[in-house]
């Protein structure tokens, strides 16, 4: 009995110790107290689980995708895509939008299409009530919509209309800023905005200000960090009217999980992916204001903040769910198949003329099922040991 009582302490230790350590290897500045908080909402909700756990998740893909007889192709991914982080803008054409894009790195392309698929899966259980063979229909509908677009490069998917939520620019400043005497500043009573010390913001100023000058914008008006442990900076923006203040965050330069795991395609990629990597970034979300920083010797990939994406499905019928899955296939591959660099380009040469559809389709939802079946009891097992004090 003491054994068992022993071999239960451990377990929940291992645990706490296996999630504390991915949360500080992807958000390294992150205090304790605010890792504590992630932690506990990790335990209360899968969703949250799911997207703070990506070793783990590469983990399980790695060890699978060795088998699969469909191909390792390499090109350029967010290697932590998921449904909140990737969206479209409306205009005349759809542009595509990434949120989070400084994790833009080089990689397999079926490592997004799994994470992407593996996410649809979870928000399909716990929102809608579809049997196993609608989801698995809504499942292939997102491969299909990607394999479209990297066919045609000049397609307008409708579906992304149908997906697509109403989003105002002017939601970010509403999102985390205030007006105060008159000045915008950052509104620091919000749960996970924090002010900074006083020699960290002449720091960042300083550096920042010199950037910002730059790309022809005007100086830094607010410096503060997130729970995350990236800093946010509100700059004046072109003029000094108050809504033409840009928010753009300052997030380190961390190691990609895939390269953190996978020592081959660490020594093959890595250096490629540091000299394109913020031309790419740029490129993706047509952001000319991103690029890289230096404080204190260490690398900050500078990003201007977008609206939140709102990419949903309109209801919870199959018909919406297979729209909303062949936008978020076609928003992926319009990432993947990214005309201006070279790398992209001879993907998708490859990807249209060898991959074969059908035998991906079934390697890569067989895998995403395997992993929800492992997701859901490791989750279950995380949040049934009193790991911490959550109140």
């Amino acid at each position: 009995m003491k054994f068992l009582i022993f071999l239960s302490l451990c377990l929940s230790l291992s645990f706490a110790l296996d999630e504390n350590s991915q949360i500080q290897q992807s958000y390294p500045l992150q205090s304790q107290s605010e890792a504590a908080k992630l932690l506990c909402k990790m335990q209360e909700d899968l969703t949250t689980y799911l997207r703070q756990t990506p070793h783990s998740r590469y983990r399980f893909f790695k060890d699978k995708s060795a088998s699969l007889e469909s191909q390792a192709l390499i090109t350029w991914v967010h290697g932590n895509v998921n449904l909140s982080t990737l969206g479209a803008t409306r205009g005349h054409f759809m542009q595509p939008a990434l949120q989070n894009e400084q994790q833009t790195h080089l990689g397999d392309y079926r490592y997004d299409l799994f994470t992407l698929l593996t996410d649809l899966l979870v928000q399909m259980q716990e929102e809608s009530d579809f049997s196993g063979s609608k989801e698995k229909a809504i499942l292939n509908t997102l491969v299909d919509g990607y394999f479209e677009r990297l066919n045609n490069d000049k397609l307008q998917c409708p579906c992304i209309d149908e997906a697509l939520s109403e989003v105002k620019p002017s939601e970010v400043l509403m999102g985390y800023t205030k007006i105060s005497e008159g000045e915008r500043v950052f509104n620091t009573q919000m749960h996970s905005l924090s002010t900074i010390n006083a020699t960290d913001d002449r720091t960042i100023r300083q550096s920042m200000n010199a950037y910002l000058q730059a790309h022809k914008l005007l100086g830094v008006k607010d410096i503060v960090s997130n729970a995350r442990g990236d800093y946010l900076i509100l700059s004046e923006g072109k003029s000094k009217a108050l809504n033409d203040d840009m928010v753009f965050k300052l997030s380190l330069n961390t190691l990609p999980v895939s390269y953190q795991l996978n020592a081959k395609l660490k020594a093959k990629y890595f250096h490629k992916s540091l000299m394109e990597k913020a031309k790419v970034i740029s490129s993706f979300n047509q952001n000319s204001y991103a690029g890289l920083i230096t404080l204190q010797d260490k690398k900050f990939y500078v990003s201007r903040i977008l609206p939140d994406l709102k990419l949903r499905p309109q209801s919870d019928k199959t018909r919406a769910y297979k729209n909303y899955a062949a936008a978020l296939g076609y928003l992926l591959a319009s990432f993947h198949a990214n005309s201006e660099f070279q790398t992209c380009q001879n993907f998708c040469e490859k990807a249209t003329r060898e991959v074969k559809i059908r035998v991906l389709k079934t390697e890569l939802i067989q895998m995403v099922y395997a992993y929800n079946e492992t997701l859901e009891t490791k989750w279950e097992n995380f949040g049934s040991h009193n790991l911490l004090s959550c109140k």
